[in-house]
């Protein structure tokens, strides 16, 4: 249990038995100054009470108020009491993950879905940690993967946040995607008894604040004045999830309760959210600063991987362009664009990042639309850049998402951006290892472990060098591909490439595309070594879309044998 927890029930205790005594005529002089200042706040509200009892006296503590007094006329409070150090916010409650929406959603299957993702992005983010330590093994399962996090790393360092930080960010994800499904289900008052309870609307709730020495700073009550009629969700930086009653809001924050190995639970706090004038406000603020960093950029000289650079200059270019056009909509985490321009924009050449800039306003018009055909009328309600999105949904490649107001229906529209100099352009897409390629998680037929193992005997024994050991791998990747059915080849193309929309800009052409993934319209042809010895191509709708598979060793071949991995690109002939 925290200290802030354990000052807080104490606090409930105090004011309870000081009560008491109170309702008894006996003295409570010798209570604390801010125990004596809560109880008169309360009595002289209910000058007429008859009894009171606290949580701690029923055999439910965590589905009760802090206190219930009963009043002679018979009729019963509910009290919720704060104990708060100087003018700091109030936190109500901090909620367990795998507990929140059954207990305060009353959704027990909604928890169930919750938590059979919450399990898969946990046991992934503890992989990924032991990872950095030693070569996984496939079989560990959740206790075994904890036990060497604990071993590894007892508490966060620099090595590890990142994972920290995706785990969270998918959890919030993934939890906001429910939520959003519950919202659109106009039947369900699921939200609204969620906002019942962790907005305390059905109790008193009073605040007493202190100096941090028991001198007490004023007692008051917390109100609340939204429309609980009007709600609406929305999204807050990488990890929270915020509901809207009107202006107020709660939100639900995501964090590990200590150490990387410890509890997920849910933070929970008020606040008012702006209005939309505000909004405006803030997004033309940080719009200046983005075209402030256009106009000034200088080329700093260091060319380290200028594709990936031109690449995420397109994707902070198309949010600019996006929002912009839109000034009222809400920015997910508003200082990311920027952010993102300023990282990339000095590996690029001026020239080029002006044209990215012109052909923005192409990959706009074009995405609008896309919009537009899909959904008649809609509205842009909040955008988010999307940052390392893999643990969610490793089909969702997606750099860009757009939440959607149809119908009074939240939509989300999730976009891969990609930026390339001229069109028919190769576009690397993940380079998956050799051992999973034909497994579960792509195609589905079996496994390269067996030849790989054969091979790597043969390389070692120097019967084979390098390049026939890659030509080797390459003919079985190819004849097993040829003999797959077409289900088990467009699950695989569909993981490789992903399933996210697509908009392509070609910025020295200043033309946009879009591209649709989930839409593979004709037979998957086979194409075992082409266009070389160790590729197999797969090419698909009248081949305007191929896809090739490069067998590649991960380090030199200075470093002798070496794990081998896919290099995968993708191309598209659409004109």
């Amino acid at each position: 249990m925290s200290l802030s927890k354990k000052i807080g029930d104490q606090h409930v205790i105090e004011v309870s038995e000081a009560l008491k005594c109170y309702l008894l005529n006996q003295p409570i002089s010798n209570s604390k100054a801010t125990v004596q200042q809560t109880v008169r706040y309360i009595t002289d509200m209910y000058p007429t009470i008859k009894s009171v009892r606290s949580k701690f006296e029923t055999p439910d503590v965590d589905f009760n108020p802090d206190l219930l007094i009963e009043l002679e006329s018979n009729e019963t409070k509910k009290i919720n009491l704060f104990y708060i150090k100087g003018s700091s916010p109030v936190q109500p409650k901090n909620l367990g993950a795998k507990s929140f929406l059954k207990k305060y959603f009353l959704r027990e299957d909604l928890q169930d879905k919750f938590n059979e993702f919450f399990e898969v992005l946990y046991k992934s983010y503890l992989r990924e940690i032991v990872n950095t330590r030693e070569e996984g093994n496939v079989y560990d399962d959740i206790s075994s993967l904890k036990k060497k996090v604990k071993e590894y790393y007892p508490n966060f360092d620099s090595e590890i946040n990142s994972a920290r930080r995706q785990f969270l960010f998918a959890v919030r994800e993934a939890c906001f995607t429910l939520l959003t499904n519950e919202y659109n289900n106009k039947s369900s008052s699921s939200i609204a008894n969620a906002i019942n309870e962790l907005l305390l609307i059905n109790s008193i709730n009073i605040i007493t604040r202190h100096s941090g020495e028991n001198k007490c700073l004023g007692v008051e009550e917390l109100k609340f004045n939204g429309q609980i009629d009007k709600i609406n969700l929305y999204k807050k930086g990488q990890d929270t999830i915020g509901i809207r009653a009107g202006q107020e809001a709660l939100t639900l924050r995501f964090k590990f309760e200590s150490k990387p190995t410890s509890s997920i639970k849910l933070a929970t706090s008020y606040e008012k959210f702006p209005d939309e004038e505000s909004i405006i406000q803030r997004n033309l603020d940080t719009i200046k600063q983005f075209e402030g960093i256009i106009a000034n950029h200088k080329q700093s000289g260091n060319n380290s991987n200028i594709s990936n650079a031109i690449g995420k200059c397109n994707e902070a270019m198309v949010y600019y362009q996006i929002l912009k056009s839109n000034p009222a909509i809400n920015q997910v985490s508003e200082n990311d664009y920027k952010e993102m321009l300023n990282q990339y924009a000095p590996v690029i050449a001026t020239s080029d990042l002006l044209a990215i800039h012109n052909s923005s306003y192409s990959a706009l018009n074009i995405l609008f639309e896309y919009l537009k055909v899909k959904y008649p009328s809609y509205s842009i309600d909040s955008i988010q850049l999307v940052g390392d999105n893999y643990l969610k949904n490793r089909l969702d490649t997606s750099d860009l998402n757009l939440i959607l107001i149809v119908n009074d229906q939240y939509i989300e529209e999730s976009i891969s951006l990609k930026a390339l100099g001229k069109k028919t352009t190769k576009l690397t897409s993940k380079n998956p290892g050799v051992g999973t390629i034909l497994g579960s998680q792509y195609f589905d037929i079996g496994s390269l472990s067996p030849i790989v193992f054969e091979v790597k005997e043969k390389f070692q024994n120097n019967v084979f060098d390098h390049y026939q050991s890659l030509i080797e791998v390459s003919t079985v990747l190819g004849d097993c591909l040829a003999k797959a059915n077409q289900i088990n080849l467009k699950k695989g193309v569909k993981a490789l490439i992903g399933e996210a929309t697509m908009l392509i800009t070609f910025y020295k052409q200043n033309h946009s595309i879009m591209l649709d993934h989930k839409d593979v319209r004709s037979e998957i042809k086979v194409y075992p070594h082409k266009p070389s010895q160790i590729q197999t191509t797969l090419s698909w709708n009248n081949n305007q879309e191929e896809l090739c598979l490069r067998i590649k060793f991960s380090a030199g071949q200075s470093r002798g044998w070496s794990s081998l991995k896919l290099a995968c690109e993708y191309k598209i002939q659409m004109f």
